[in-house]
């Protein structure tokens, strides 16, 4: 992806299974990596790498998001790992909610405490299913056979990809996508 001053980004990661022993020669395992997508591996060959490699294994965790004075947005009270990219949704998403919960609370309409609770139980059930479909992916193991069966339906489906590009920019939810009555509409389809 392209970055600041001209520059390009290039990821690569690992099943966290292998995190440990990777790490010990990122720069190996990375171009080793690469190597798995050939035409990839020829572009970055003539590349000059200008910064230090970077990366880590990030926690999947959900934090109670509010205590008395205090209250937590985006990573800082809910995580799931980068690989579906939605981290700063989910914070803009966090504030809003957030700022319309501290409302509630100045302006007398409820505790601080029921609507930061409210304000959680939202957060919550909003993401549990992207939360759930990206824990899965982050495994970076074959999907499950019933979401491969799935996944070669959607191929070639423009209504399906469009539908698969949306949940996975966060625009719907994975529960919607993956309905039974979308899957179905889906597997029909193909």
């Amino acid at each position: 992806m392209p970055t600041h001053d001209n520059l390009t980004l290039v990821i690569a990661g690992w099943p966290y299974a292998e995190f440990a022993e990777n790490k010990n020669d990122i720069e190996g395992n990375y171009l080793r990596t690469i190597e798995l997508a050939p035409l990839l591996a020829d572009r970055l060959r003539g590349a000059k790498r200008e910064a230090r490699f970077a990366g880590a294994a990030v926690p999947n965790y959900f934090r109670r998001p509010f205590g008395p004075g205090w209250v937590l947005v985006g990573d800082a009270g809910y995580n799931r790992d980068f690989i579906t990219a939605q981290g700063i949704m989910d914070a803009f998403h966090d504030a809003e909610r957030c700022a319309a919960a501290l409302d509630q609370s100045f302006s007398g309409a409820s505790t601080f405490e029921d609507a930061m609770h409210e304000s959680q139980r939202t957060r919550d059930a909003r993401v549990k299913a992207m939360y759930e479909f990206t824990c899965q992916l982050a495994t970076l193991e074959p999907p499950p056979p019933d979401l491969q069966q799935i996944l070669a339906a959607v191929h070639g489906n423009q209504k399906a990809m469009d539908g698969f590009a949306r949940m996975n920019a966060g625009t719907i939810s994975p529960a919607e996508f993956f309905a039974p009555e979308n899957v179905k509409a889906i597997t029909a389809a193909a």
